[in-house]
């Protein structure tokens, strides 16, 4: 199993309350410098897919490769923190989280999607 550092079981980790933190830690992302300022996200919540959509606006062009691939490592990276990913193939990880770049448009020019990364708990039997 990989269990991201900030992740919890109970009423206090649904996918709304995990949104509510996660939006929270792009603020400080963005403090730190870790994300450009003149980005802004909008998370959204799908509980029937059990998804989290971040989409990423406030590009005025397609940024260089380097910049795009920057910020959506620095989101799948901060919201992994959140997600509980069973390594056996029956069970489903908490959340599947897509993260989406948009242009001035509105069209999407770079994506992730994926439930996380992070070292494996060893398996109890």
């Amino acid at each position: 199993m990989v269990r991201g550092a900030k992740a919890g079981d109970g009423p206090g980790y649904t996918l709304e309350a995990i949104a509510v933190r996660i939006s929270h830690d792009i603020t400080e992302a963005r403090k730190r410098e870790d994300l450009p300022a003149y980005t802004r996200t909008v998370v959204t919540v799908l509980p029937w897919q059990r998804m989290l959509h971040i989409r990423v606006e406030g590009f005025d062009t397609v940024p260089a490769r380097a910049t795009s691939r920057a910020v959506i490592t620095t989101l799948f990276d901060l919201v992994s923190t959140y997600n509980i990913i069973p390594l056996d193939s029956v069970e489903l990880p908490l959340f599947t989280q897509h993260i989406v770049l948009v242009d001035s448009f509105g069209q999407p020019f770079a994506a992730i999607v994926g439930a996380g990364a992070g070292e494996a708990e060893p398996v109890m039997q």
